[in-house]
């Protein structure tokens, strides 16, 4: 309301207004004062203070006088806002003195990842249906009902290895190079189609119904393990192998089985990763030679060989050495329990024992995988 040619002096209870508008100004225009209380009014009294051409100053009351002043107008303004006749102002700024955005210079990766965070999210089209579809399918499990943040979020779960993690997640948004990926690729368009099967390639193809010699072995060997377990098994739907993190498991008596639940998740993450990594090796690898099949001995003793790995790098991390980062043996225990080969001989705690193996044969015969 002063005339901008008119002398300003702010006294102040502490020096914070003068310090933020003349010692760091910089640094907050720098990241568009994010990270700041009251960030619209820091932005709007600077662009207010920008159009005036007198002197403006900012200084801590240093007298009775002045603290007495201002103690009087904070007492008005109680007095006003209660009996409802206190009235805002907004300040009048001027579009030619705001500064936008942020300067590269100030720009971090936790401040970036902070402003992408604070926009409205925007789903691709095949991730919205990717998302229905996933939610529609828990529902029907009897699984009370699941938001998209849930299923976000169980991508981020720690039982699952940062490759496997990533591949879930390019599997909701349908990010992977397969299928309709190349459908307008010059010279590539007969990668649509599944080289073994000769029908429209799709992730959901690939993980549940390609014919392919991988898939059916590597599945049976899972529901071999998981009938360990003692829970009843099933094949897992497309949406079920994304969604592994939201799977729970329960005992006769209704009661929740955590344990349970993290082996399926790391067993069904590790292998669907395995069934993609496989078809990658068919169709890109041996791409000239569209006979080349993996056989079911090798695709055996790999899913063994995966599963062991996954065992013994949990056993490692019970080491004390890795501090607040290593796993509790009673949940490595507790994971693998009944899973392992000649169980009853080990000792109770075989987190330090160097031959634990996976409970089942490295290998099935050519004839039980193709039955």
């Amino acid at each position: 309301m002063v005339p901008k040619d008119v002398p300003l002096h702010f006294i102040c209870e502490s020096d914070s207004l003068g310090t933020v508008l003349c010692n760091e100004l910089d640094r907050w225009e720098g990241v568009d004062w994010r990270g700041i209380s009251n960030r619209e009014a820091w932005k709007a009294i600077t662009n207010v203070l920008r159009q005036r051409c007198a002197v403006t100053t900012f200084r801590k009351a240093n007298s009775k006088t002045e603290w007495d002043l201002m103690e009087r107008g904070r007492s008005v303004a109680t007095q006003l806002t209660r009996i409802g006749t206190l009235h805002i102002i907004t300040p009048l700024t001027d579009p030619r003195f705001n500064l936008s955005g942020v300067k590269i210079l100030d720009l971090s990766q936790r401040l970036a990842y902070r402003i992408i965070r604070s926009k409205k999210a925007i789903y691709r089209k095949a991730t919205q249906r990717n998302l229905d579809s996933i939610i529609e399918t828990l529902r029907r499990c009897d699984r009370h009902e699941t938001s998209a943040q849930e299923i976000w979020i169980s991508l981020k779960s720690k039982d699952l290895r940062k490759n496997v993690a990533d591949f879930l997640w390019k599997c909701v948004h349908n990010a992977h190079r397969c299928g309709t990926f190349w459908k307008n690729i010059q010279g590539y368009e007969d990668r649509v189609e599944c080289t073994y099967c000769g029908v429209p390639e799709t992730m959901k193809h690939i993980m549940t119904e390609c014919q392919a010699p991988g898939r059916d072995v590597i599945w049976d060997l899972a529901g071999t393990l998981w009938n360990k377990k003692q829970a009843e098994w099933t094949r897992p739907s497309y949406e079920e192998i994304i969604a592994v993190g939201l799977k729970e498991w329960y005992t006769p008596k209704l009661k929740r089985r955590p344990l349970a639940e993290r082996f399926w998740r790391i067993m069904i993450s590790e292998s669907a990763y395995m069934i993609w990594c496989l078809r990658c090796e068919r169709t890109i690898r041996h791409e000239p030679d569209q006979n080349w099949v993996h056989t079911t001995r090798e695709i055996s003793a790999r899913w063994s060989m995966t599963m062991n790995r996954r065992l013994h790098l949990e056993m490692a991390m019970t080491h004390r050495r890795y501090g607040r980062l290593a796993l509790k043996k009673d949940t490595v225990l507790g994971t693998w329990r009944g899973t392992l080969a000649d169980e009853h001989a080990l000792p109770d705690d075989w987190t330090g024992v160097n031959r634990v193996l996976v409970g089942i044969a490295p290998f099935v015969s050519d004839a039980q995988g193709e039955g």
